[in-house]
């Protein structure tokens, strides 16, 4: 059943901070079941938005590899930053919970989700910005160069790869990443070894352009940003 279409979403900006984006996700995934919606109202707490936001290109059309419950793209919409935003993902019941959020904030004319068995089957694009954010852990490790490398080709020229995954430096902060996973998902994952993403865009023609190491309550983030360069 649905919400009461009275139901008022927040106003937010890129300059959001975590508690706004707080109430704005508990009113945009109202109609979605209460553990999701209680788990997309928390996530900005641990997830960095605010960084991944000043990278998404102005006005442009972006996929969103795995992108789960469509909570980047969904944040994307109701700021404005995109013309058209599409999200893929192989957990098909996630993407249910992304179209009633489209729904929710009047953005079904931009937002589009797509269930599929693989990236290799998402949209060619190419894409002005390709986002994975907090996917390869959940990749087996001997998939994970051939995963980065569909997402690198949907990446147009002077476009952006932007990528965040959980830290695998040692510590407390990767171990909290570890629990947080198995709780959630069963899964005891591994992280995705340092350095790794940074060859594989080398090898797919892009550049790093930023790098930075974002440390959020128990925490912690890897977040590179990739740019194809213009021939």
């Amino acid at each position: 059943m649905l919400a009461p279409a009275s139901t008022s979403i927040p106003f937010v900006d890129a300059a959001a901070t975590p508690a706004q984006l707080r109430r704005f996700f508990y009113a945009a995934y109202c109609d979605t079941p209460n553990p999701l919606r209680w788990l997309s109202a928390v996530r900005p707490y641990v997830c960095p938005y605010d960084k991944l936001l000043q990278f998404v290109r102005n006005g442009g059309e972006v996929l969103d590899v795995g992108c789960g419950a469509g909570s980047l793209l969904a944040l994307l919409a109701a700021t404005k930053k995109i013309r058209r935003g599409v999200g893929c993902d192989v957990m098909a019941p996630p993407l249910e919970s992304a179209r009633a959020a489209a729904r929710r904030l009047d953005a079904e004319s931009i937002l589009t989700f797509e269930h599929v068995r693989s990236v290799a089957e998402a949209p060619e694009g190419p894409f002005d910005t390709v986002a994975m954010i907090d996917v390869l852990h959940h990749v087996r490790p001997r998939d994970r160069s051939d995963v980065f490398a569909a997402a690198a080709r949907r990446v147009k020229p002077g476009g952006v790869l932007l990528y965040k995954d959980m830290t695998a430096r040692p510590g407390g902060r990767r171990l909290a990443h570890n629990i947080d996973d198995y709780v959630f998902t069963r899964e005891w994952v591994e992280q995705v070894a340092e350095g790794a993403v940074e060859t594989w865009a080398s090898d797919h023609q892009l550049a790093l352009v930023h790098d930075e190491f974002i440390p959020r309550l128990i925490y912690g983030h890897e977040l590179r940003v990739f740019q194809r360069l213009e021939h």
